[in-house]
């Protein structure tokens, strides 16, 4: 019995020893599966597309920097020119990509530097350094009408010429994306072309009085021939619109009406352009002022000593064609002012009542023919500013671009 009972024991160990041999070894197994953490990355791995490529020449100045990030997202990119000067640029949201935002120079050495931060948190740059060609020739803008500093009237255009010819549709409607009008007050226009080397901004109705206005015309960068042919370099003009002075001329009342933002000032006696001289019918505009000017029938047609030749001195002029129609003193006709009309085109008055006129006008402000009995009417190009006297949709027609411009803010 003893022998007996010793055997079960034993097996009975062996059989606990077996059961705790096998736990011990799942806990084994458990903590080999998961292993160490692996080793993190200790350079960036991000990756740059950046274009153009470095080392690049040659490269076109209209040309758009890009850069791309894979694996990562950018942080910073800075374009930078020999100079020291900045490119600007607009940056994607989650920072994929970053692209530049004005046009680069001609001949001009560029880096860039751009900075990711790859999904580790680790942060890696890369740089490229390229060049810009550089044109066979330049277009630019030779002169902006008005002037920087000027105050002018409310139906005064802003007039840009080019020192080359534009012929192209497609490269003046380019142009006319480039051009910038700024206004303190919102204004509706559009650029259209007077001919091959001028264009035009017209507002849709007269300038709100008091408005102040930047103009630019920066073609920097604008491709404008197959030949390697560029814009150049802007110019820009700040200027400010002065009161609403309208002057009415009833020709056949033989009367001239002036009245500032509303109200009437005077209402003078006038007369007008006589039968064979009729003077122009429609909407002008004052293109300059002269105390003195000598008016000669042989500028404008008539033969020297012909019953209607004459050389006259005139004072207190104010022009409103390129033609010759002047509003200015006519002592020589007072008895057919507010009576008859007598003149060779132009507008005459009294002395005293020119005088006064010249004191209260401005260059761009508005004179309107009324009631002329002709069909002589004041040309919509050529002669002067007469865009006034084409509907804002048939201005519309002479821009290359076929849109409208509405001033954005600005505080000149």
């Amino acid at each position: 019995m003893t022998h007996t009972l010793g055997r079960r024991r034993t097996r009975c160990s062996i059989a606990l020893t077996a059961a705790a041999t096998l736990a011990l070894g799942g806990c084994s197994l458990g903590g080999s599966d998961s292993g160490p953490p692996p080793d993190k990355p200790t350079v960036s791995t991000a990756r740059f597309t950046l274009t153009p490529q470095d080392g690049s020449e040659g490269v076109a100045p209209e040309t758009v920097v890009s850069v791309g990030a894979g694996g990562g997202h950018l942080t910073e990119v800075v374009l930078t020119a020999a100079d020291g000067s900045v490119v600007p640029g607009a940056m994607s949201a989650g920072g994929a990509s970053w692209h530049s935002t004005r046009p680069l120079g001609y001949g001009a050495a560029y880096t860039v530097r751009a900075t990711a931060v790859d999904e580790h948190g680790l942060t890696g740059t890369r740089t490229s350094t390229f060049t810009t060609s550089t044109p066979k020739s330049l277009i630019g803008v030779k002169s902006i009408t008005p002037e920087t500093g000027a105050t002018v009237g409310v139906g005064m255009p802003i007039s840009i010429e080019f020192d080359h010819e534009i012929k192209d549709p497609k490269i003046r409607a380019a142009v006319e994306e480039r051009l910038v009008v700024a206004t303190s007050i919102p204004v509706e226009g559009a650029w259209g072309w007077i001919d091959d080397t001028t264009v035009r901004f017209r507002p849709k109705e007269y300038w709100p009085a008091g408005t102040k206005v930047s103009v630019s015309g920066d073609l920097q960068g604008l491709p404008m021939g197959d030949d390697g042919v560029y814009g150049a370099d802007g110019q820009g003009a700040d200027f400010a619109i002065g009161p609403a002075v309208i002057t009415t001329v009833d020709a056949a009342a033989h009367q001239m009406m002036v009245t500032r933002d509303g109200e009437v000032l005077r209402t003078v006696p006038v007369t007008t352009g006589k039968p064979g001289f009729t003077t122009r019918s429609g909407t002008k505009v004052i293109l300059g002022k002269e105390q003195h000017v000598v008016m000669d029938g042989t500028t404008v047609g008539i033969a020297e000593g012909s019953s209607e030749a004459y050389r006259l001195d005139v004072y207190w002029a104010a022009r409103v064609t390129w033609s010759g129609e002047y509003l200015h003193a006519a002592p020589w006709s007072v008895a057919s002012q507010g009576v008859a009309n007598v003149s060779h085109g132009c507008v005459g008055m009294s002395t005293e009542d020119a005088r006064w006129y010249f004191g209260v006008v401005n260059i761009g402000d508005v004179v309107n023919v009324v009631n002329t009995g002709s069909d002589k009417v004041m040309e919509t190009t050529g002669n002067g500013y007469g865009e006034w006297n084409l509907p804002f949709e048939r201005w519309l027609e002479s821009s290359a671009a076929g849109a409208t411009v509405t001033g954005a803010p600005t505080t000149v």
